[in-house]
């Protein structure tokens, strides 16, 4: 791709992202498979804030600029703020709204302070410290106290059900603990590696190579945004626990992700009789397919044209604001059929949570940042949609979001950025 066109885009996410954030951190509805929390909009200290941090760390290291270093401690000192006494964070539960103990949620906010507190220890800047010491108290008092059963981590401290998407990406909260802390935590690594390893679907069919996702029962899910991250997290085990069967597990899984890349994005995922899951097709969401298999070129060949169409795929479905839509389907969750028509009000949202993951792997392809001469603005975006039915309008520029119904003018749903609820809800 053209390094001013990716730039560009780069840099008008950063522009968008600015737009999304207020005194406490990054807000916005969420939409997602499960559920979707189109009440609050307040900040969350959940797994968007990955995406955030590594995605500036990413950028701070091609240009040693500044800037983009104190966004992402900026974006820290949210997570600091956002912790409770008893070491989770506030709002930690994404798509399940403003509650408490979100997974992979917090494991993925301690990646994202460990990666920070790496680069800052790195430059002999004593502000890594502070958060060290967070990621360490959730890790120690939740994730360790709390979730652990004594061979993995449990989805819940009231739920058994071990979620191997989870596990992933605690272990690698726990690896980047164990190299900064200097001590060995081993027991709990491995625990999580085995119950990855034990998830993926050895034989032949359409899910080879996945991982199941045990939280979906009988239904034997294999979704492809939580093989990738269990690919991802694969990787970083084997760079500090170099056993073959980690690395072959990790390459096992690109097959299944290929079969999931399509022209308008990446489908959810595929059911065990082979059939893909078409709605939704994943468009931002698809930047954690994208993250791992950047990662994944350097043990084992990748095709360029997967790479080449995901990156294409998120920096010219992106919007005006300059942010991404997150799918196309959601409307008809789970159907096998290519969806058509109006896409769904939740599809065209973009989502701080969704847009984070395109924004880091966009952030881990250029050899460098152009620089861009003039301000880059969030722009009006204005996207024909549907919603339980009714022709909609999507609107949004750098103060609002909004939803209206085209044959009656009403507006449905009206949310002025930087309040933690919208103004009007008629949804």
């Amino acid at each position: 791709m053209n390094n001013i066109k990716l730039s560009r885009a780069i840099y008008r996410v950063d522009a968008w992202f600015q737009t999304m954030r207020d005194g406490q951190g990054y807000g916005g509805p969420v939409t997602h498979w499960w559920q979707s929390c189109l009440l609050f909009c307040g900040p969350m200290a959940d797994w968007r804030y990955e995406g955030l941090i590594c995605g500036y760390l990413n950028l701070y290291r091609i240009t040693s600029q500044t800037r983009w270093l104190e966004r992402a401690v900026n974006a820290g000192n949210d997570l600091l703020r956002a912790q409770l006494p008893n070491g989770q964070f506030l709002n930690s539960g994404f798509e399940v709204g403003p509650t408490l103990g979100g997974t992979p949620h917090e494991a993925a906010v301690d990646v994202a302070l460990l990666e920070l507190a790496r680069v800052l220890r790195s430059i002999r800047d004593e502000r890594w410290e502070k958060f060290y010491r967070t990621a360490e108290k959730n890790l120690l008092s939740y994730h360790l106290g709390g979730l652990w059963n004594g061979s993995a981590f449990k989805d819940e401290i009231w739920n058994e059900t071990l979620v191997p998407n989870k596990n992933a990406t605690t272990m690698e909260a726990l690896l980047l603990y164990e190299e900064l802390s200097g001590s060995s935590w081993e027991t709990y690594i491995l625990g999580a590696a085995r119950l990855i390893l034990s998830s993926q679907v050895k034989e032949p069919g359409g899910q080879q190579g996945a991982t199941i996702h045990s939280g979906t029962g009988p239904h034997r899910l294999a979704i492809g945004i939580y093989t990738a991250r269990c690919l991802a997290a694969l990787l970083r085990l084997y760079q500090c626990y170099p056993k073959a069967e980690y690395l072959d597990s990790a390459c096992e899984m690109l097959p299944f992700l290929l079969r999931l890349v399509g022209e308008d994005g990446t489908r959810f995922g595929i059911y065990p009789d082979g059939r893909p899951i078409a709605c939704p097709t994943w468009i931002s969401a698809s930047g954690d397919l994208l993250r791992s298999m950047i990662a994944l070129r350097a043990y084992t060949q990748v095709p360029d044209w997967a790479v080449d169409h995901l990156a294409d795929l998120l920096v010219t479905r992106q919007l005006p604001t300059g942010g991404i839509p997150t799918a196309y389907g959601l409307g008809l969750k789970g159907r096998t059929r290519k969806p058509e028509g109006r896409p769904d009000f939740r599809d065209v949202i973009p989502v701080v949570g969704w847009v984070d993951k395109a924004f880091r792997a966009l952030s881990m392809l250029p050899d460098e940042l152009e620089p861009m001469l003039d301000p880059i603005l969030a722009e009006e975006t204005a996207v024909e949609c549907a919603w339980k039915g009714r022709d909609c309008l999507y609107r949004e520029d750098a103060g609002s979001m909004q939803l209206l119904d085209q044959r009656h003018g009403a507006v449905l749903y009206d949310w002025k950025k930087g309040q933690w609820y919208p103004r009007l809800y008629q949804l």
